[in-house]
C-alpha cells in the first residue's frame, strides 16, 4: 500500500477502532514488569538468605559508622571496612540467585515480549481487514509466538553483532599504526546496524500476513523493502519525525515537571500508530477495509462479544459523535465496567489487598531493625505551594503502574501477584525506616485510602486475567471469551483514572497538611 493510503488507513483504525487495538498494545507496557517479577523474587531470597547469617547487620552498622557523604572526610581503614562489608554480602548463594534470576528475568523479557508482539501484530491486521481485532490478537498469540520469540532472539544477535565486532576492533588495535581500522570500524557499525534494522524490519508483518516462518519472514520483509524503496524510505521519514516530536514531546514534559506523561502519550498513541501504520504499508490495498466496523465507544465489532461473557450485565453506553464524545462514552463506560468487576469479583479485590498488607509486614519486618531518624519535617510541603506538576506526575505514574500490573497478569496472574507484594513491601520498609512510624504513616494513609485500593482493583484485574489466561491454554475457554475479558479490562483500566486523580491530588495537595497536624 502507498503511504498516504496507509496513513488514511491508519487514521481510519485510530478513530473508529481504537479501543479494539489499545489492549494489545496497552499489554506492552507490562513487559518490563513481566521481566522483573523473576529478578525480585531473587533479590527478595538473596536477602532473607543474607538476614541468617549477620551480614545484613554487619554491613548497615558499617555504613553507619563510616561518612560516605561525598564531603565528608572517609579513611582509607573505614573505606577498607565498607569494602569488605559489602563484598560480604556476595556469598555463593546470593550471586547465584542474583545471576540465575537476571537470566531468568532475561527469558521472561524475550517471551512476553514475543507474545506481545505477535498479538499485536494480528491485532492490527485484523483491524485493517475489518475484522475482530482482539479475537484475533488472542489467536494469533498462541500461533505465532514461538516464531517471534525466535525472531526477536535472532534479530537481538544481528543488531548485537556489529557492536561486539566493534569492541574486538578496539581491544585489538593497541597500537596507534592501526587506530585508522578503529576509526574505520566506527565510520561502518552505523550503517550495518541500520542496514540491519531494516532487514528486520517487516519480518514481523510477513511472518502475520503472510503466513510464514522466521526464515521466510525475514525474507519476505526484506524483499518488501527492495522491491519498495521509495516507499520504505519514505515510512522511516515519517517514523523519524514521530519519533522526534514524542522526543521532544518527553523533554517539554520532563522540563515542566510531569515525565510520566510521555509514557502515557507513547502507550495510548505513538507505539500504536508506529504500529498501524507498518502493517498498513505492508498490507495490500485489496485486504484493507476498515470503514463502518466501529460503534460509538471505538470498539467495533468486538465489543458485541464483550457483553455476552465476563464480570456481568452490559453497562449502558451511548455513545455521542466524534473524537470527544467518543472519549466520554468510553470513560463513562469504564466507570460502569469497574463497578461492576468490583462487584462481582470482590474476593479477587480483597486477595488482592491481602497480597499488599502482607507485602508491607513483609517490608516493615524486614528494615524495622534499621530504622532511621525521620529526615524532614512534614509540616511544610515538599512538592511546593502548588504542585500542578507533582499532581499530574503521580496521576500518570500510578495509572501507568495500575494498566502494567493488570495486563501483566496474563502471566497466570503471577507477575501480579509479585508486584503487589513487591509494592506493599516499599510501602511497609519506608514506614519501618521511619524511628516514628506514625509521622511516615501520617504521609502515606491520607492519599492511600484511595490509591491502595485502587491499586489492588488493578491487582484484582491481573488475577482475574490471568485465571481467564490460564483457562484459554488448557482449552476451557474460546479466543472469544479471553477477548471479552481483555476489552472489559481496558474499560475497567480506564474508570480507574479518575480514582488515581482525586487520590494524585490529596498527596500533592493535603497529605502535608494533614500530616503537620498529626
Amino acid at each position: 500500500m502507498k503511504l498516504g493510503d496507509a496513513g488514511s488507513a491508519t487514521r481510519s483504525v485510530l478513530v473508529d477502532r481504537l479501543t479494539a487495538v489499545l489492549p494489545a498494545y496497552l499489554a506492552g507496557t507490562s513487559v518490563a514488569l513481566v521481566a522483573q517479577t523473576v529478578p525480585l523474587v531473587g533479590v527478595a531470597l538473596a536477602f532473607v538468605s543474607l538476614l541468617g547469617t549477620g551480614r545484613i547487620d554487619r554491613f548497615v552498622s558499617t555504613v553507619r559508622s563510616v561518612d560516605v557523604s561525598p564531603t565528608g572526610p572517609t579513611s582509607d581503614a573505614a573505606a577498607s571496612e565498607l569494602a569488605d562489608a559489602t563484598t560480604a554480602l556476595l556469598t555463593p548463594t546470593t550471586v547465584a540467585l542474583l545471576v540465575g534470576s537476571a537470566v531468568g528475568g532475561l527469558v521472561a523479557f524475550l517471551v512476553a515480549r514475543a507474545v506481545v508482539g505477535a498479538a499485536q501484530v494480528h491485532t492490527v491486521v485484523a483491524a485493517l481487514r475489518g475484522e475482530r481485532p482482539v479475537v484475533a490478537g488472542v489467536r494469533g498469540a498462541s500461533a505465532d509466538a514461538g516464531t517471534f520469540l525466535a525472531l526477536g532472539v535472532l534479530r537481538g544477535l544481528a543488531l548485537l553483532a556489529p557492536t561486539v565486532a566493534l569492541a574486538l576492533v578496539a581491544l585489538v588495535v593497541a597500537d596507534s599504526a592501526l587506530l585508522p581500522l578503529l576509526a574505520l570500524a566506527v565510520l561502518l557499525w552505523l550503517p550495518v546496524t541500520v542496514a540491519v534494522y531494516v532487514l528486520f524490519a517487516f519480518a514481523p508483518q510477513a511472518i502475520v500476513v503472510d503466513g510464514v516462518g522466521v526464515l521466510g519472514g525475514i525474507e519476505h520483509g526484506a524483499g518488501f523493502v527492495r522491491r519498495n524503496p521509495g516507499r520504505v524510505g519514505a515510512y522511516f521519514v515519517v517514523v523519524f519525525l514521530l519519533v522526534a516530536t514524542a522526543g521532544g514531546a518527553a523533554f517539554a514534559f520532563q522540563a515542566l515537571g510531569v515525565g510520566p506523561l510521555a509514557q502515557v502519550v507513547g502507550a495510548f498513541a505513538l507505539a500504536p500508530t508506529l504500529g498501524v501504520l507498518k502493517t498498513a504499508l505492508y498490507l495490500d490495498p485489496s485486504n484493507v477495509s476498515v470503514a463502518g466496523a466501529s460503534d460509538a465507544t471505538g470498539v467495533g465489532v468486538d465489543d458485541a462479544t464483550a457483553g455476552e461473557r465476563g464480570w456481568g450485565a452490559e453497562p449502558a453506553s451511548v455513545g455521542e459523535p466524534g473524537v470527544v464524545g467518543s472519549v466520554v462514552a468510553a470513560f463513562r463506560r469504564g466507570w460502569d465496567e469497574l463497578l461492576v468487576f468490583v462487584r462481582e469479583r470482590a474476593l479477587l479485590v480483597v486477595a488482592a489487598l491481602g497480597l499488599f498488607a502482607a507485602g508491607i509486614a513483609g517490608g516493615l519486618a524486614a528494615v524495622r531493625p534499621y530504622a532511621v531518624p525521620f529526615p524532614a519535617s512534614p509540616t511544610t510541603n515538599v512538592f511546593g505551594a502548588f504542585p500542578v506538576d507533582t499532581f499530574v506526575s503521580l496521576t500518570a505514574n500510578n495509572w501507568l503502574v495500575a494498566i502494567a500490573t493488570a495486563f501483566a497478569g496474563l502471566g497466570f496472574g503471577v507477575p501480579s501477584v509479585i508486584n503487589m507484594l513487591f509494592n506493599g513491601a516499599l510501602v511497609g520498609a519506608v514506614v519501618g525506616l521511619g524511628e516514628n512510624p506514625v509521622d511516615v504513616a501520617a504521609l502515606v494513609v491520607p492519599h492511600g485510602i484511595l490509591e491502595v485500593p485502587a491499586l489492588a482493583v488493578s491487582g484484582a484485574l491481573g488475577l482475574h486475567l490471568g485465571a481467564s489466561a490460564w483457562s484459554y491454554v488448557r482449552g476451557r475457554a474460546s479466543a472469544d471469551d479471553l477477548a471479552a475479558e481483555l476489552v472489559r479490562t481496558y474499560y475497567a483500566l480506564l474508570g480507574l483514572l479518575p480514582v488515581f486523580i482525586v487520590a494524585a491530588f490529596i498527596e500533592a495537595f493535603v497529605t502535608w497538611w494533614v500530616a503537620s497536624l498529626v
